[in-house]
């Protein structure tokens, strides 16, 4: 699968999920939206550094779906041998009981589209399931996860670990 073909699903996905919900236009009012740096681990691509977004919209006090995307740069090596990862993600967000750090599960599927010219590039399909945490601050909140994910190439499985912290609005 190309990276074209991966940006055009992932974007058909997410106008598909909001607009099958007679509620969506009620319940984007009441979304959240965050914004982090991440490192990744991938056994494919060594140590990446980027940066998230995230829009997570409530279902119930507990379940929340969200769809998030981010951009991994693999430049330990310098600019002419980087490669560089877009990394779209929706997900099922299921918040833990806990009242100062509270605890959240996230599983869901994805892709790992990397950018890279190259024949051996992987790029393909992704099912994540991870976990995190929020700490209320004064007016937003700041959380941090860890979300292990298998990337299923064309020819090989590999696996992707990313760090991410960052703040929800």
């Amino acid at each position: 699968m190309h990276v074209s073909g991966i940006l055009r699903g992932s974007a058909l996905l997410v106008l598909c999920l909001m607009l099958s919900s007679s509620r969506s236009e009620a319940q984007l009012i009441d979304a959240r939206f965050g914004v982090g740096f991440n490192t990744l681990l991938s056994s494919e691509d060594g140590l990446g550094l980027g940066f998230r977004g995230r829009m997570a919209i409530p279902i119930n006090a507990d379940i929340s779906f969200a769809f998030d995307a981010g951009m991994n740069g693999f430049v330990l090596n310098g600019r002419d041998d980087a490669t560089y990862v877009f990394d779209p993600q929706a997900s099922l967000i299921v918040t833990l009981p806990g009242v100062e750090h509270a605890a959240y599960i996230m599983g869901g599927m994805g892709a790992y589209a990397n950018t890279s010219d190259s024949d051996g590039a992987l790029s393909g399909p992704t099912f994540h399931f991870g976990i995190g945490w929020i700490r209320p601050l004064r007016e937003s909140v700041l959380f941090y996860e860890i979300d292990p994910a298998l990337v299923v190439g064309s020819r090989d499985v590999s696996v992707a670990i990313p760090f991410r912290i960052g703040i929800i609005f």
